[in-house]
């Protein structure tokens, strides 16, 4: 899938970019990684970054390291940002946030 041709609302191509740079070197190439909440909305005004994240790494060690590399990241390359990550293990329960970013966001990983 051509990513870049993609249109997301309230981000630029330039922060497309990083999000899915910076996902993938956080959470692997194979990382699903969704946009989803108010920065879809044209009609919004500010509002936080929600990015849902199927990672391909699994290991809870792993996965917060790699969500504070992730954060840590963004903040360096996006500036001072509220961004908030729903990460998704394979082995955990199925919360109805997974299903509503999925069906509601835009997949840009």
């Amino acid at each position: 899938m051509n990513y870049e041709r993609k249109r997301f609302m309230r981000l630029t191509p330039a922060q497309q970019a990083v999000i899915r740079t910076v996902s993938a070197e956080s959470f692997g190439e194979k990382a699903g990684v969704w946009l989803f909440g108010s920065r879809l909305d044209d009609s919004k005004k500010g509002g936080d970054i929600d990015l849902y994240i199927e990672p391909e790494i699994q290991e809870a060690d792993e996965l917060v390291a790699a969500k504070l590399h992730f954060l840590l990241e963004l903040h360096k390359r996006l500036g001072e940002q509220k961004i908030d990550v729903v990460i998704r293990r394979a082995v955990s329960d199925e919360l109805p946030i997974y299903r509503v970013a999925k069906e509601t966001g835009v997949r840009i990983l």
